[in-house]
């Protein structure tokens, strides 16, 4: 059997020396980048749409940069080269190819094998790699004047793939008029959030898990079902906010602001017409007061909180500085999450609360280990 000359392979010491940790992080951010392309190609090949190519080259930058942090220089160039390709369509959306899309996913495919292989076998494929890199750069020579069909079928047959073939519209397909129960319709519109987003991705299974698990630490002084509803329902009403104030990466003005905090009602509102989710409700409504009274959207503090909403708070808060973020770019650690929300008790948060959600996260952190 011919086996690879150590020629035909490419190593990254500096990579591989890191912790597990940030190793692992570094996967899962990539992951979460190849998933949201998929995404946005599937999207733009069937509707199109410019916020699509926007939230694409902020995934295949984000990957880039997270190469460039963990010293993954091989993986890093790749990058470059597929996203000098996609900057092409970037300044003109309306020019997107749906070839250009198949591309992409096959490009980004590679990327995730040869990571793959680097983690398990500390080195991956070089000629594999090299030849992603050539496809690109004869890419880049093919369509100095635009991008073409032509030019990109092939390059996805360099790349040993084919160009899809779009299957008929709404062929086979049938759409049911039906009423889901209340909980499974609220958990697909949390599921549908979490998917505009390339930081969401698995924020509403997130949130319910450690709320469920701060209310029965805490004795259940809010009741499960509701609290669920309110879980699921906490932040859907984001998907009736502005995509240019929800995705903003630069400062929101104060009429941004106020915009983007009308989503707690939305929210609650869409709880109260489906019946029988007051509690639900307002819990939505309070989860972004504050414990001193200067939170949204009514001022109010202490016990004048509903209880779900001062543990949704919490919970809303500790996802989000563990998540990665626009504006950041890299997630905190459980221990600074729980450092930052320590912080601001009294003032963000009901103390008590908190001493109980330590204990939640220190269970957490040793079933994990």
């Amino acid at each position: 059997m011919n086996t690879p000359s150590t020629a035909e392979k490419f190593s990254c010491p500096e990579f591989l020396a890191m912790e597990r940790t940030i190793i692992d992080d570094f996967v899962d951010c990539t992951r979460e980048c190849c998933a949201e392309v998929e995404v946005c190609v599937r999207a733009l090949n069937s509707q199109g749409g410019p916020e699509y190519i926007h939230r694409m080259f902020r995934s295949m930058h984000s990957l880039k940069g997270n190469c460039q942090m963990v010293g993954l220089a091989p993986l890093n160039a790749l990058m470059h080269r597929i996203e000098e390709v996609f900057s092409k369509v970037r300044a003109h959306p309306e020019q997107y190819l749906p070839e250009l899309g198949e591309f992409l996913l096959l490009a980004t495919d590679e990327i995730e094998v040869l990571l793959s292989e680097l983690i398990n076998q500390g080195q991956a494929d070089e000629i594999k790699r090299k030849r992603l890199s050539d496809v690109c750069e004869e890419l880049q020579k093919n369509t100095l004047n635009g991008l073409t069909s032509q030019a990109l079928t092939a390059a996805i047959e360099s790349l040993g793939g084919r160009v899809f073939e779009k299957a008929p519209a709404h062929k086979g397909m049938k759409v049911v008029l039906e009423v889901p129960d209340d909980i499974s319709f609220m958990r697909e519109m949390a599921a549908h959030l979490d998917k505009l987003s390339i930081f969401r991705k698995n924020r509403s299974e997130q949130t319910l898990e450690l709320v469920r698990a701060l209310n029965t630490a805490l004795g259940n002084p809010a009741d499960p079902q509701q609290l669920e509803a309110a879980s699921w329902m906490h932040d859907v009403g984001m998907c009736l906010i502005p995509q240019s104030i929800y995705n903003k990466e630069s400062a929101l003005s104060r009429e941004e602001q106020k915009i983007l905090q009308e989503h707690v009602q939305f929210g609650s509102q869409l709880l109260m017409r489906f019946g029988g989710w007051e509690d639900a409700a307002r819990m939505v409504l309070d989860h972004h007061e504050f414990f001193d009274g200067t939170g949204y959207p009514n001022g109010i503090a202490g016990t004048e909180i509903h209880p779900g909403g001062r543990m949704l708070s919490i919970v809303d808060t500790f996802c989000s500085i563990t998540t990665e973020r626009s504006d950041r770019g890299y997630k905190k650690s459980l221990m600074q999450a729980v450092s930052e929300i320590n912080a601001n008790i009294h003032v963000q948060f009901d103390p008590d609360m908190v001493t109980v959600f330590n204990d939640v996260v220190r269970n957490l952190m040793m079933k994990q280990q």
